[in-house]
């Protein structure tokens, strides 16, 4: 069952400077997470059609989404994007996107569970953690040793070669730093992993006394408390 109402992440981060994305269109992660549930009880082409899709779910064998409390991520002339549950949730909320098509609103994709991404610098952000084989970052350092997360599909390549520089903000004591990938050429790009070395990266001043945050997503990830525990695991 999806809780009701605000997601109480807003209240402790009632801010974020760029547009996040989960399916196909980006939204105000604050705005859409501290606006209203229910919306599938809503009079609109598009709320009514994410109320049919409810019903219909009620005779699958497994439901992959939850049955209510619905809020609204974002909505254009041809596409509509809902959600429904916590972000702090085991898997994120649910979402379902929606597409006009010669008239009438079609579902065109379905998740039990969404990351908010950041969009930062037109591209978005890549998630990472601290190298837990490096020694825990001090005030005065101006380099990180990370681990670069999943990105899209590459082909096989690098993602440390096509690392751009990092992009920092801090909001009071918290220093967040995301990280964006230099485009690929256009093209189809097979889906293979490739395990790479941790990446040096240099920041724009020194830590100081902020605790570290991967700004990839909203909420933000506490990267000293990820390392620490992955330290733990190891001993």
């Amino acid at each position: 069952e999806a809780p009701i109402g605000p997601d109480p992440v807003t209240e402790k981060w009632p801010q974020w400077p760029y547009k996040t994305i989960c399916g196909w269109l980006e939204f105000d992660p604050v705005v859409a997470f501290n606006g209203p549930t229910g919306v599938e009880r809503g009079s609109r082409p598009s709320e009514r059609a994410l109320a049919r899709l409810l019903r219909e779910q009620r005779n699958w064998a497994t439901p992959i989404v939850p049955a209510r409390h619905w809020r609204l991520l974002a909505e254009t002339d041809d596409v509509a994007e809902f959600a429904s549950g916590r972000l702090m949730g085991p898997y994120g909320p649910g979402t379902v996107s929606f597409e006009r098509q010669e008239g009438r609103w079609k579902e065109i994709g379905l998740s039990s569970g969404c990351e908010p991404t950041s969009i930062v610098d037109d591209m978005q952000a890549v998630s990472w953690t601290l190298a837990i084989d490096k020694p825990k970052p001090a005030e005065g350092d101006r380099h990180l040793w990370i681990n670069l997360g999943p990105g899209p599909c590459n082909g096989g390549r690098s993602q440390n070669a096509r690392a751009r520089r990092p992009v920092t903000w801090r909001v009071d004591k918290k220093l967040m730093v995301a990280m964006t990938l230099k485009p690929l050429p256009p093209g189809g790009y097979t889906c293979q992993g490739l395990v790479e070395p941790p990446l040096k990266v240099r920041l724009a001043e020194p830590i100081g006394e902020s605790r570290l945050f991967d700004g990839a997503t909203y909420p933000p990830k506490d990267v000293i408390r990820l390392w620490s525990r992955g330290r733990a695991t190891r001993r």
